[in-house]
This record gives structure tokens, sequence and C-alpha cells, in this order.
């Protein structure tokens, strides 16, 4: 079986020495590393297994052996709308997510985002290159997160990782899942549909969440007026999670004193024009929360792990219940 298995990998995904891992660890195995969106879709026919970020329509369409996809991602909403589902229900393709790579850096960038709100860092740092003496104005506002409430809405690799962190710190961590089931780090794990009672309870509110049916606009103007007027909300998971136009109004009217967003509807970079920019108590990080220089090992194990239990004819790791989108 292995010296027939045909693998093509997304080249930016995958560093040089993990390439060698690959190889080395599957020498039976033809890999065809794609540099290019164009050599991806000219590489596709022949794939039984693809692995990458970037998987598109027009490869999905153009892999008429494809077997599995190894999405480079926790994510797989891209895929969704690729068309993943058609593809897998005829033929019963595999999908799986790379969820366990990216945790530490997302939790670290809203940890980031919520010390800057507490020791006022953000301010200092921007009146730096002004020489603006604002150390009084930040002695007399800042604050400190322990012993402070965090809402953490999705309790996967990302929430959960975050969850464990925010309790080191000394803070009181509520948690929201699906399954209401108990986490590390969480005093207490609600169903979504306590969110009404749980989020006037927050003084910090992180959304790490797939974008799913479910998941849009969880955060839409009703619940955004219920966070207290001094609570902070935080998102690295879809932009879509939080309704845009409710969020700029909260900031705007102050329902919420301010955000920390990875990702902002309509997309993860607000344009030119956006008034997110200018506001004070609001930390733009561009999409950059799942970037750290151990993606390409990380995610590289996971797929190596997938690999071997491919082969072997078992259950993979992280697979993706296409119904639900995660």
């Amino acid at each position: 079986m292995t010296a027939l298995l045909s693998v093509l990998i997304q080249g930016d995904n995958v560093e040089p020495e993990d390439r060698s891992r690959l190889t080395g660890a599957f020498p039976d195995i033809s890999f065809t590393f794609a540099e290019s969106r164009d050599a991806l879709i000219a590489a596709a026919p022949g794939a039984d297994v693809i692995f990458g970020k970037g998987v598109t329509r027009e490869v999905l369409q153009a892999a008429g052996r494809l077997r599995w996809v190894q999405a480079g991602t926790a994510g797989v909403d891209g895929l969704l709308r690729a068309g993943i589902r058609d593809v897998a229900a005829p033929r019963g393709v595999l999908l799986t997510n790379a969820r366990g790579a990216h945790g530490i850096p997302m939790a670290e960038n809203i940890l980031t985002m919520m010390l800057c709100f507490a020791t006022r860092m953000h301010l200092m740092i921007r009146g730096q290159r002004q020489r603006a003496k604002i150390g009084r104005q930040v002695q007399q506002q800042k604050w400190e997160l322990d012993g402070q409430t965090l809402l953490v809405l999705g309790l996967g690799d990302i929430g959960g990782t975050l969850a464990v962190k925010a309790a080191a710190l000394g803070m009181h961590v509520l948690g929201v899942r699906r399954s209401g089931s108990a986490a590390p780090g969480c005093e207490e794990v609600h169903t979504p549909d306590r969110l009404p009672d749980l989020l006037p309870r927050a003084d910090h509110v992180a959304l790490c969440l797939p974008l799913t049916d479910e998941t849009t606009a969880i955060l839409g103007e009703a619940e955004l007026r219920q966070m207290q007027p001094g609570a902070y909300v935080y998102n690295v998971g879809r932009g879509a999670s939080i309704d845009g136009d409710a969020l700029r109004l909260a900031l705007r009217e102050r329902w919420i004193a301010g955000a920390g967003l990875d990702c902002v509807a309509p997309s993860d970079t607000p344009a030119d024009d956006d008034p997110l920019w200018d506001m004070e108590e609001v930390i733009l990080s561009m999409h950059t929360s799942g970037h750290s220089p151990y993606n390409s090992r990380r995610i590289t194990d996971i797929f190596m792990h997938n690999l071997r239990a491919f082969i072997d004819g078992r259950p993979l790791q992280n697979q993706i219940d296409l119904q639900r989108g995660y």
C-alpha cells in the first residue's frame, strides 16, 4: 500500500528540516512539495493525500484520487467553503485538522492583550514616539488581572490552553462548550445557552471558536449589551463570530471598555477607513496570533502521526465531523 501512496504537500507550510523528517520516516511514500498555487493544482490529480493550508475548490476538483485532507490549520471553514463536503460524501474522503498546534501562541496572544489593557502598556507604547508623559494617567488607570473573571468561549486547544494559563495568573475562569463538561483551569463550564447569565459576570470575554452556523455572530448586539461596561472582548477564532457592526457600535458608545482583536468582521485586517484603527481601547493583531517559529514542527508532528495511522488503517487524530464543521 505505501509504495503506491502519493502525498501532496503545500510547500510553504513545511520547513526544510520537517520535509526531511517526513521523507526519512516514510521512504516508501511519494511526496510532492508544491511551492505555488498553480503547482498545487497541477499535482492534485495524482494525490491520495493532501496536506496544507490553502486547499482550494480547484485543488479539490482536480484531485480525483483523493482519500484524505490534512488541514494545516485548526479552523476548516475555508475547506468547507471550498466544497469538501461535496467531495467527501460520495468518495469517503477524510478531513483532519491541526488542532494542538496553535494553542500556545494564540493563548499567549490573548494574554498579551489582556496584560496590555491591565497595565495600560498599549497606551505607553503608543505614546512613546510622541514622548507623551502619561505616567500619572497610567498609574490612575491600571489594574491587575489577578482576581478578575475571564469567560472563555470554546475550550479546544486554544481556549483550553488559555484557561489553564489564565488560572495560573490568579484569574477566575468560566468556560463555555457544547458539552458543558469540566475542563482544566475552569472553575465552571456551561453550555452556550447560558451565555446571558455568564456575560454579565465577566471582566474579559475571549472567543476561541471555529466558524460554524452556531458560532456565527454568537456575540451580537444583545450579547454585547449584556457585558459589563468595564469588560473587554477578545477574538482569535474567526471575525464573523462577533457581529462587526454591533462591535463597532459597542466600542463607540462604550457599552464595553475595549477589544483585543486578532480577527474582526468583515475581514481579519480592517480597511484603512475603519474606525477601529483610531480607538484607544482597541488592539489589532491582524491575524498573527497563530504564527510561531514552532508551527511547522508541530503541524508536521500531527501529520506524521496521522500518516502512520492512515497507512495502518487506524483512526486518525483530529478528524472533523463534516456536518458540524469541527
